[in-house]
């Protein structure tokens, strides 16, 4: 074998020059700590948004329970986030009435976020209009962004009315819930005072949720106050532990492994359709593809299984069943 067959080949120097500082008793260099390479670890997005009746109805005491409410969380929200490894917490916020308006054009890092105080402008209570300006945001080119992927969202909806467009509403709720992230988001309904005595008001909330227990009735506005507060605190904790959706643009498969499917449904847009892992399983990853309307479709991988395409869709918050909300008040801690 010719010498020059071992050129390019690069070999450690195994002796140690004299003289040399260089020895095997000089320290290891020390492995970083935890707290050093965190701020270079991206946190996937935890978007909590705010669905908020600002109609005639909610004028006085209910807009401003509802104000001092949002303003009295963002300081828990922030140790959430900070205590959280994993979690980005952002906010949006929609109002609406007769019509629908963003107050947050993108969802707002809730460590800098600074809340503005909403008022009542009157109006019918759309509910159709929220519906269709809450589906055009639910997407990962929309409110749903993030190069580190996102948590399944937290939408709270609070009404104190029953729907001025009865019938049209139901249209744009059945759109909406063909968006697969509003059907693995976790959503709570709140009927303020007077909504929570109308059979319309539960109904339409009842509708969005479809789980009856994440329907909440706030008898006053201190009660009110309180559940805003529990339902958002909770809601958080829930979804960051119970696992993630990956949104990233390469499709990918979900992360345990457990298998990959096509799936179908009469009632579900194959496009839009989840990949998810079993429901079963405690810290479950899925896949979502583009809301509908959008021009992105989820994975297709190679296996053909069935599954229930809503299974796992619509969580229940555990824990918000049994309160006295008249005396008793939450724990943030």
């Amino acid at each position: 074998m010719s010498d020059d067959f071992w050129d390019g080949f690069d070999f450690p120097t195994l002796d140690i020059p004299t003289g040399s500082t260089n020895s095997i008793t000089q320290p290891i260099e020390q492995t970083p700590s935890i707290d050093t390479i965190m701020p270079d670890l991206k946190k996937r997005a935890m978007v909590v948004f705010f669905i908020i009746d600002i109609s005639g109805s909610m004028k006085g005491n209910r807009i401003q329970a509802v104000n001092d409410a949002i303003r009295n969380l963002i300081p828990e929200l922030k140790k959430r986030e900070a205590s959280n490894t994993n979690a980005e917490i952002r906010v949006a916020i929609m109002e609406f009435s007769s019509n629908a308006n963003w107050r947050t054009t993108e969802p707002v890092p809730v460590s800098s976020f600074n809340y503005n105080e909403i008022t009542y402008v009157g109006g019918g209570t759309n509910f159709g209009k929220a519906f269709s300006a809450l589906n055009k945001k639910l997407s990962r080119n929309e409110f749903l962004k993030s190069s580190a992927g996102s948590y399944t969202p937290l939408i709270i909806l609070m009404t104190d009315g029953k729907p001025s467009d009865l019938a049209l509403y139901k249209e744009e709720l059945d759109i909406l819930k063909q968006n697969s992230w509003f059907q693995y988001a976790t959503k709570a309904g709140i009927a303020i005072e007077e909504g929570a005595l109308s059979p319309e008001c539960r109904k339409v909330l009842l509708e969005f949720t479809s789980n009856e227990s994440m329907v909440l009735l706030a008898s006053n506005t201190n009660v009110l106050a309180k559940q805003i507060q529990l339902v958002t605190l909770t809601g958080v904790d829930f979804v960051t532990q119970r696992g993630s959706i990956q949104n990233n643009t390469t499709g990918a498969a979900p992360s345990n492994g457990q298998f990959r499917s096509a799936v179908s449904s009469p009632q579900t847009n194959p496009v839009n359709a989840p990949q998810q892992s079993n429901s079963g399983q405690g810290s479950s990853t899925v896949n979502l593809g583009q809301s509908v309307g959008g021009g992105s479709q989820a994975s297709t991988p190679s296996s053909t299984a069935t599954l229930d395409p809503t299974s796992g869709a619509n969580p229940e918050i555990p824990g918000l069943q049994g309160i006295d909300w008249e005396n008793d008040f939450p724990t943030f801690n």
